[in-house]
């Protein structure tokens, strides 16, 4: 009976510690790449699920545009972002399907495509677009970010 005991009470403190490391793991930007009205965003311990992206997204959309000057946007207004999950930092193209940046010198300019989110404008349209995953938000014309799903 101490020894289901004993197992138990590993097994919830190990349960306990994950849980304490996911939720106080922060995103960090490691780099940012621009090319044109679209950027490129690497992030160390990125968000886990998409309302996580989501989330990230608006707590740091002012510090983005304040620091790094994105989104910019162009005449119509179109920007386009992606974030990226840069775990294992920059690697060589090699034969791998990789995304590699032409703003910094080869062989280690790549990464592996670990997509999070994207977020984006269209020609002309007022809307922001934020996808992570399977879903997709739309901002309202009041700023607040409405899922795809619920409009319909």
């Amino acid at each position: 009976m101490k020894t289901r005991t004993a197992f138990a009470g590993v097994i919830i403190l190990t349960a306990l510690i994950l849980l304490i490391w996911i939720t106080l793991r922060t995103p960090e930007i490691k780099a940012v790449h621009r090319e044109g009205h679209a950027a490129r965003i690497l992030l160390i311990n990125p968000p886990l699920t998409a309302r996580g992206a989501l989330t990230w997204w608006r707590q740091n959309q002012a510090m983005l545009k304040a620091q790094y000057h994105i989104p910019q946007e162009d005449s119509d207004r179109v920007f386009y972002l992606s974030v990226w999950d840069f775990a294992d930092g920059y690697k060589e193209e090699e034969d791998k399907d990789r995304l590699c940046f032409d703003d910094m010198p080869a062989p280690r300019n790549c990464i592996d495509k670990n997509w999070i989110m994207t977020v984006s404008r269209a020609r002309n349209s007022k809307r922001i677009y934020v996808q992570a995953g399977t879903h997709t938000w739309v901002q309202s014309d009041g700023g607040e970010y409405i899922s795809v799903a619920d409009e319909e």
